[in-house]
């Protein structure tokens, strides 16, 4: 597959402007090679993405889809180029930490904020990337810290971790009028129950998946919105959508209020390692500054070992 990234631009203003004219001036080129661009980019994904048929031009299903593949490609593809950049830049005094979306947006800033003494006069920085992306920039050095669930593949004399916190991913759901859940696991009548499940590919949608799997084969959890980000599925139960599995930390809040339930006993829970690693290499004296007393506040670094039997390889 060979896309060329100002096609996706291209496309990204034509969905704006509906105007293959004002798209063209837009993009500083005439109007027939912006057409032949728009034509290549269909030609190399397969279908057609815009229909052409109806004034102003529109998406067609495809195209409304592919718009969204495509501006996440390049928000992604310029963050990293700006990172990249920044990494270039670094001064003794910046610390980055890798970390996935789930704990970004949530735990991140609790961290931070916990942290205190540890990274004051420090500046951090965030590397937001799937999992796999965040093991690879600690492996390569782009990276200091790598913050993430329990992982496996950091096993070895390579690595160390502090452990930061022990949660569990919890079954929630909004209530209903009497303060009750509205969906409830623990029953024999689980028909139709809605689900808002993680893509199977990430460590959070395996380690739910194979609870499922594995304990409850017969459940009847319907599957009626997916999505990587915990944060989505959160907002999504307190909408009433479903049953969502999340990590306690980011809906002690939203319990305490009532906006939510959990929803299962223990046999519905899942339990969660949240980790701080690095490699054993020697990093920057700001960096080890931050080890050394982190690892204080916490625990002695140790080698990362497997202890959660459903741990498996995050992505």
């Amino acid at each position: 597959m060979n896309i060329e990234t100002k096609w996706l631009e291209d496309f990204l203003s034509l969905a704006d402007t509906q105007s293959f004219s004002r798209s063209a001036e837009e993009r500083f080129v005439t109007q027939p090679a912006f057409s032949r661009r728009i034509r290549s980019l269909e030609d190399v994904v397969g279908c057609e993405l815009i229909d052409r048929s109806q004034q102003p031009v529109q998406l067609t299903p495809a195209g409304k889809l592919f718009r969204i593949t495509a501006r996440n490609l390049i928000e992604q593809l310029k963050g990293s180029i700006t990172h990249m950049q920044a990494l270039n830049q670094r001064t003794e005094a910046v610390i980055d930490f890798a970390l996935s979306h789930s704990l970004s947006l949530s735990f991140f800033p609790k961290f931070v904020q916990d942290s205190g003494e540890s990274l004051r006069g420090i500046r951090s920085r965030q590397l937001v990337a799937n999992v796999d992306d965040s093991v690879q920039a600690l492996k390569n050095g782009i990276c200091d810290f790598l913050l993430a669930f329990h992982d496996v593949s950091l096993e070895g004399q390579r690595f160390q971790h502090l452990s930061l916190r022990k949660d569990k991913l919890i079954p929630v759901c909004q209530t209903n009028d009497n303060g009750e859940p509205r969906y409830l696991l623990d029953t024999d009548d689980k028909k139709d129950i809605p689900y808002l499940t993680y893509p199977q590919d990430i460590y959070l949608g395996r380690r739910v998946g194979q609870l499922i799997s594995r304990t409850f084969p017969q459940s009847a959890l319907s599957p009626c919105f997916e999505s990587p980000l915990a944060d989505s599925l959160k907002l999504m139960a307190m909408q009433g959508m479903g049953v969502a599995w999340v990590p306690g930390f980011i809906v002690d809040d939203e319990l305490r209020q009532g906006y939510l339930v959990q929803c299962g006993d223990q046999r519905w829970e899942i339990p969660l390692s949240i980790n701080l690693y690095r490699c054993n290499r020697p990093l920057s004296a700001s960096a080890e500054k931050v080890w050394t007393t982190l690892s204080e506040r916490y625990s002695m670094p140790e080698i990362a070992s497997a202890s959660d039997p459903l741990s498996g390889k995050q992505s």
